[in-house]
């Protein structure tokens, strides 16, 4: 359905700015009394005829919803009209109208109900852009989607509920007994990471940890965007919904996805090794009884894995983790 609501859009751009406050219209088919529409701003609208008013508050302030009678195709109906208040929403409010469509085109929802359901669980992605997160929250992001992104492709699932990292879980990626921790630098040389915790490079209960090691050079230009990589996954099929709510809460909200498109990166080097008795860490047997020493609150350091990279996974090692870790199951 998202390709149906792009290309609608995208036609309807092409027709110019509506004038005297009306609206170009399109039909979205096969659904009966769906249309997508451009106003004189050149506003997105998502219109669904309904046969009575409806009152929906949105909840957020990027949204107005309004029932309003109109004139389309020769015919007066009466539509609950969206409104995208925000034109950088656009890419955010394709796959929300998709959304809606869908709802009302599988389960045969009322355009009201339909309208309500999608709203509960999309209002988060719905909020007026902050502005572009900085560089190393965009290119660690961009680190752990690029293993995500190989992970759907090598298994051809398409659930990401793999990716955990967002979510305060204690490894980036997991699936099963399987985990992955992802770790990005812009660093020209070596191979130092930050490890978080004295539990971060422990491995999942009778399972396997490995580490991946991302290599990013910024350069004006550069091969690799987030949101080049955001298009791909939801392009192989990959909820846009579960995307969204996995970047809000890695700190990139989908509404500033569009303001990261001037950060772009060539990648110089991906790396992936086991986690174990030989890899330098600080794990809880690292202390005396298995616990921090009183008062130590937190902990943080950095280990030096140059020694390790004689033990790098080859591609099809590689590829078989990842499709173990996207095959779950998942948290």
């Amino acid at each position: 359905m998202i390709d149906e609501v792009r290309l609608a859009f995208a036609a309807l751009a092409t027709h110019g700015k509506a004038e005297h406050h009306g609206l170009v219209t399109l039909a979205i088919d096969p659904v009966d009394g769906v249309y997508v529409a451009i106003d004189e701003q050149s506003r997105q609208h998502l219109l669904l005829r309904t046969p009575s008013d409806v009152e929906i508050d949105p909840g957020v302030t990027t949204l107005a919803v309004a029932t309003r009678p109109l004139r389309i195709a020769e015919r007066d109906v009466r539509v609950v009209d969206i409104t995208c208040l925000f034109p950088s929403l656009s890419e955010v409010f394709d796959h929300f109208a998709a959304a809606v469509i869908q709802r009302i085109a599988s389960s045969a929802e009322e355009p009201a109900d339909a309208v309500r359901n999608v709203l509960a669980s999309w209002k988060n992605f719905l909020v007026p852009p902050s502005g572009p997160p900085g560089v190393d929250k965009i290119a660690a992001t961009l680190g752990e989607l690029l293993v995500v992104k190989d992970a759907v492709k090598n298994s051809g699932l398409f659930d990401i509920g793999f990716w955990s990292g967002p979510f305060g879980q204690r490894h980036d990626l997991r699936g099963g007994t399987t985990a992955m921790e992802v770790k990005t630098t812009r660093a020209h040389t070596g191979y130092r990471v930050t490890i978080h915790g004295e539990d971060q490079l422990v491995p999942p209960d009778q399972g396997q940890l490995y580490l991946h090691f991302v290599r990013l050079e910024t350069v004006h230009g550069g091969q690799f965007r987030l949101t080049a990589v955001v298009d791909e996954l939801l392009d192989a099929g990959v909820s846009a919904e579960q995307l969204f709510r996995a970047l809000t809460a890695s700190g990139v909200a989908a509404v500033d996805l569009p303001a990261t498109d001037r950060t772009t990166f060539d990648v110089l080097e991906r790396i992936t090794l086991p986690v174990d008795d030989q890899t330098p860490r600080i794990v809880p047997d690292s202390f005396i009884g298995g616990q921090r020493p009183p008062g130590v609150v937190d902990i943080t350091y950095v280990i030096d894995i140059s020694h390790d990279v004689e033990r790098v996974l080859s591609e099809d090692e590689y590829r078989t983790v990842t499709t173990t870790v996207a095959a779950g199951p998942h948290a």
